[in-house]
């Protein structure tokens, strides 16, 4: 089927699609003297929307130096075009989809917004796209998968084939449908009026084609290069955040690190940044509070910080050379190299960069005077890409005070003139060792303090002694979902489950069997519930699971076979039986609390009945006694 012919399709299927405000919205954007005052008028029709817009000018995505509570306030900061097309995502984001067999739509948005996150960080490290655009973009990468889906879901098991190479995947797609997710996400982009630049930059990683990272030029990227390495970026590292750990390699992570054109440091700085403004963006797209792989992400940070650790002697990093004259350049090697010291050298910006991202050097000495860039220019630069972790110490022929500020506020450490005296360069490269270590050390304690609050906070969501949920964790994990199931009518069951006699367990066989008794059911839930449920330990002996796009039949036998299987959970254990609850979302249910009520009152009848059976709640009972 032709591309074309497959779009109108879309109107009749049962798609998300964008709202009559956002509609107005894209509509106004198409004309020349479109103005603000306009566009609020149009956004107060939706007062949804007003909440919306003015919480995201108020969200990481921003950073306000102030709160901002009007709406014309909040379209100023975010700007009629970026506003327009995050209205889009918020309307795709809530539409309503029937539940489709093998596709989870909240993993597929939660999927899209770590990569929108990630390459909105990405964006900030590489500099020429605005961050807003740029978190959109990367919101609605890969839409096209899901419009497939939703048209035709008996087709949607291809989407979650894994192990296939993009070249694979696309043949697969091409083969059922005529044309790739890639290219339906290019057609509605273009349909929507999203920049040809966003969309070129689609049609360029479906079809393959890169540039050559190499040689692309550090000093004035392309727009469209730019865009298409932070895409491409964004998604391997979504990828890599979500698949399998025995899929994961670290020597592969760091060498895309590389050709993303960023070093550890920064990497490690922005899987911080997607951990720490995931919560507060999730909210507004009313999306889990928690990313997809948190633990993979968390798990990638820690690695690299202690290979970051194990490798990176600060004392033993080479210094770099900077200059466009290789006599001078040979000059310093001789002066510095019996002293001690291991260099690098380049002998243009570009080459300094790349030395950089390679090797990682900490102190840099730049001759200010250099064709194309000059060295006060390279010094702003540098600094601005790596902050305060390099050292960088101007040489220049010229000695007096003004050049001496005018390096410094460019910024630069120090300022040297030539003839270069050997014992005064020493003397200096002293301090500026002393100085890399101790910002080094603040560097490593930040990250240990970073990653014990994470522990920390990973600590207070689960049991430790069965490593699951715990109640807390339970609560905050049904929260996040209970809103998304209702607004997209999305079925969801919960199981309560009880160990029978479980006191007796304890007093006869003793308070140790018990707790292993506690284990060894803990990991056979864990075992036997699906991927993306949640198992939870919420009470003594007492266990929860939250059954995402599940049935209450469906738990229902889950629940059964949880039940069969405890029974010989383990010949070194003492025999047990558990009772079972099941409830299931309906309509009557006012919140959370309603369907764990319903969980417990059936768990209550199953004890009554005689305990070790499953007992489902009518769905009209809504937490009525049965």
């Amino acid at each position: 089927m032709l591309i074309e012919a497959f779009l109108p399709q879309l109107e009749k299927g049962n798609c998300p699609s964008p709202s009559q405000s956002t509609l107005a919205l894209m509509e106004l954007l198409q004309k020349e003297d479109a103005s603000l005052d306009e566009a609020a008028r149009l956004i107060r029709l939706d007062p949804i929307l007003v909440a919306k817009t003015i919480k995201l000018a108020n969200s990481p995505i921003y950073r306000p130096t102030r709160p901002i509570v009007s709406l014309d306030e909040a379209l100023m900061r975010i700007g009629l075009q970026v506003l327009v097309r995050m209205a889009l995502g918020l309307a795709l984001i809530n539409g309503k989809l029937s539940s489709t067999p093998g596709f989870d739509l909240n993993h597929f948005w939660s999927a899209s917004l770590l990569r929108a996150i990630a390459m909105q960080a990405l964006a900030k490290e590489m500099g020429n796209w605005p961050t807003g655009e740029i978190f959109v973009f990367g919101l609605l990468s890969e839409i096209g998968s899901l419009m497939m889906v939703c048209t035709a879901p008996e087709k949607s098991t291809i989407f979650s084939n894994e192990g296939l190479s993009f070249a694979e995947q696309k043949i697969l797609e091409k083969n059922e449908f005529g044309f790739s997710r890639h290219d339906l996400t290019a057609a509605l982009m273009r349909q929507w009026r999203l920049p040809e630049t966003m969309i070129m930059a689609i049609e360029s990683r479906n079809s393959g084609a890169d540039f050559d990272l190499e040689h692309a030029s550090n000093s004035a990227p392309d727009r469209l290069q730019t865009l298409i390495r932070i895409l491409g970026a964004g998604r391997s590292i979504t990828e890599w955040a979500m698949s399998p750990a025995s899929e994961r390699s670290l020597e592969v992570l760091q060498e895309n690190i590389q050709s993303w054109w960023m070093n550890t440091p920064h990497f490690v700085a922005m899987i911080h940044h997607v951990l720490s403004e995931w919560a507060d963006i999730a909210e507004i797209f009313e999306l889990p509070q928690s990313p997809p792989g948190l633990d993979n992400l968390e798990s990638i940070r820690n690695t690299l910080m202690r290979s970051r650790d194990d490798q990176e002697d600060i004392r033993n990093k080479p210094l770099l050379l900077v200059d466009d004259q290789a006599g001078d350049r040979a000059l310093l090697q001789r002066t510095l190299e019996p002293a001690g010291y291991q260099t690098l050298q380049a002998s243009s910006a570009d080459e300094a960069f790349t030395v950089i991202y390679k090797n990682s050097p900490r102190i840099i000495l730049l001759d200010w005077v250099m064709p194309e860039i000059n060295g006060l220019d390279l010094c702003r630069r540098l600094r601005r890409e790596f902050g305060p972790r390099l050292y960088i110490i101007i040489l220049t022929a010229h000695y007096n005070q003004s050049y001496a500020v005018e390096a410094l506020e460019a910024g630069a450490n120090d300022y040297l003139s030539k003839p270069i005296s050997r014992s005064v360069l020493l003397a200096k490269l002293v301090v500026a060792q002393q100085i890399v270590e101790f910002i080094s050390s603040l560097e490593s304690n930040c990250e240990k303090l970073i990653h014990q609050n994470n522990s920390l906070q990973s600590m207070a969501m689960k049991d430790a002694l069965t490593g699951l949920a715990n109640r807390r964790g339970a609560d905050e994990f049904l929260n996040q979902h209970w809103s998304s199931a209702l607004r997209s009518q999305s079925i969801l069951s919960c199981i309560m489950i009880d160990i029978d006699y479980f006191k007796q367990i304890n007093d006869k066989h003793g308070h140790d069997q018990g707790d292993l008794v506690l284990e060894a059911l803990g990991k056979l839930l864990l075992e036997t519930s699906r991927i993306g449920d949640l198992t939870a330990r919420v009470g003594g002996e007492e266990f929860m699971i939250v059954c995402l796009q599940c049935q209450l039949a469906d738990a229902a036998a889950l629940a059964e076979r949880i039940r069969n299987k405890a029974m010989s959970l383990s010949d070194q254990l003492p025999p047990i039986t558990i009772s079972a609850g099941v409830a299931e979302l309906s309509e009557n249910m006012s919140n959370s609390e309603t369907l764990l009520r319903a969980a417990d009152q059936a768990l209550l009848a199953a004890k009554r009945k005689g305990r070790n059976q499953v007992v489902c709640a009518p769905k009209e009972a809504g937490g009525a006694a049965l």
